[in-house]
């Protein structure tokens, strides 16, 4: 098949210099070999260094599919199972409400653990690592109270999950509500630590990396600074952007969030996936493994399920699982198109860049579609939900990272708005109880989605940005 490579390359660079990204990375591999790889841009603030296919980028929370692979490869070898009680490894863990054992591994997996987001990665990193971007005076504040100590172990991580919960709600029995749980990414880490008798990097390297041969991905920070070729981290920052190369830590969640590598690697360990855990005729993850991350044991819509470390969902009939990452420094995003063979990758050195549109347009020139093809699996429908009144309130999280309260206004006409750091825009009505949040930032396909949950008559909570923030009942 020829793909239109011309027409990717300019809508990659007008974005990269739209958006006005320092530095990415794009690779596209497929049963071909490789498809397309290029650098975009520059990795250091002297704009000296330019960015190419090899250059060292930090993935975010792409990370965790990571995690639920060597969970799996633990699991088929007997080890474990995804459907142990999350107390088996952790004796001391409470969860609030419930009974222990009903918390189970895949419940973490998935993020469907019934736990509201809480503050411990946050507090990690603020004792760690250079300030959040984005993250305010009182959010820090608060959480440094919540928090005295420094969340150096996962005994810290789980004291506080069991000891703390005066401070937050569960959001329903484990299983009946998806909302991002960073923590359960940190002891799923621990577990594959306790399982297998090796740190979580020295595993992910002895059964993925150094099979794959992806000899540019690490944990290690230094290791990877030692290998030449990383980008440094930006910021928007006082209207300009601001350059770093200390990177962000928190002990114990590298799980969740802390690999590095580039995109060369990241299209190997993809590409493996799209193929079932064979990378070019030779099988790397034990039969079933994949199935497992992201099997037909998940609903295949065109709406994103959370599977195992990795969010799925159907694009004209091609079944699509990816991960974007999102922290300081970083907005990355990688995919690949089930048992197809293809995967791609995006790596950025700027915060909070919205990756699925590069990467959205990766897909289109593989399925040979116009490049700008919108992924949207719903849009407004112009008409206005029956009472919007119920909607109305102050909705708040304890997680100290803005958004922590989400302001939900209605004009005497009825229209509904929604406001977050300090930024006001329209809800415009999908269906059922689901809105697009219009903050003027991105074209409608990309704004993002909430949906509320609705009991008695009134909304009691709202899912967006993949979390689950409660309906403050002090101020509604």
């Amino acid at each position: 098949m020829k793909f239109e490579i011309e027409k990717l390359e300019a809508f990659l660079q007008d974005f990269a210099e739209q958006k006005q990204v320092p530095g990415m990375s794009v690779c596209v591999n497929g049963p071909e070999g490789s498809i397309y790889k290029k650098g975009f841009g520059f990795c250091d603030a002297e704009r000296t260094q330019p960015a190419d296919p090899d250059t060292i980028y930090g993935i975010g929370s792409t990370t965790k599919n990571f995690v639920c692979t060597c969970l799996a490869i633990l699991e088929s070898e007997g080890k474990l199972s995804f459907r142990d009680p999350v107390c088996k490894y952790f004796p001391a863990l409470k969860v609030p409400g419930t009974p222990r054992e009903s918390l189970l591994l895949w419940h973490l997996a998935t993020m469907t653990s019934g736990f509201p987001p809480l503050p411990p990665l946050l507090m990690s990193l603020m004792h760690h690592s250079e300030p959040m971007p984005r993250v305010g005076s009182a959010e820090i504040e608060m959480g440094r109270k919540m928090i005295p100590f420094p969340m150096d172990t996962i005994e810290e991580v789980i004291n506080f999950i069991s000891n703390n919960s005066a401070y937050y709600d569960m959001l329903g029995a484990p299983g009946e509500y998806m909302s991002y749980f960073n923590d359960g990414y940190a002891l799923l880490s621990a577990v594959v630590e306790i399982v297998s008798g090796l740190p979580l990097g020295q595993f992910a390297h002895a059964r993925i990396f150094a099979p794959l041969g992806m000899t540019r991905t690490t944990f290690d920070t230094d290791a990877a600074k030692a290998m030449g070729n990383i980008t440094s981290l930006f910021n928007p920052e006082n209207g300009g952007i601001a350059c770093t190369d200390v990177w962000p830590a928190a002990p114990p969640f590298d799980g969740a969030g802390f690999l590095k590598s580039s995109v060369e690697d990241l299209s190997k360990y993809f590409e493996m996936l799209a193929c079932g855990g064979i990378f070019r005729g030779k099988r790397i993850l034990p039969e079933g493994c994949v199935a497992r991350l992201c099997g037909r044991e998940f609903p295949e819509t065109a709406e994103l399920t959370y599977c195992c470390g990795l969010m799925k969902r159907v694009f004209r009939d091609v079944v699509i699982c990816e991960h974007l990452g999102s922290i300081t420094g970083v907005s990355s995003i990688s995919g690949f198109f089930k048992d197809k063979g293809y995967s791609a990758s995006v790596l950025m050195n700027l915060t909070n860049v919205n990756s699925n549109i590069p990467l959205n347009a990766v897909y289109n020139m593989l399925l040979g579609l116009p490049i700008e093809t919108s992924h949207a699996a719903s849009m407004p429908q112009g008409d206005a939900p029956e009472k919007p009144g119920m909607y109305v309130g102050t909705y708040i999280s304890i997680e100290p990272i803005p958004p922590s309260e989400i302001q939900v206004t209605m004009d005497e006409n009825g229209a509904l708005y929604m406001e977050e750091n300090g930024i006001k825009g329209k809800l415009l009505f999908c269906d059922k109880t689901t809105f697009i949040y219009d903050d003027g930032k991105e074209t409608l396909e990309y704004c993002p989605r909430v949906t509320f949950y609705v009991r008695n008559g009134k909304a009691w909570g709202l899912h967006h940005v993949f979390r689950m923030f409660r309906r403050d009942i002090s101020v509604n």
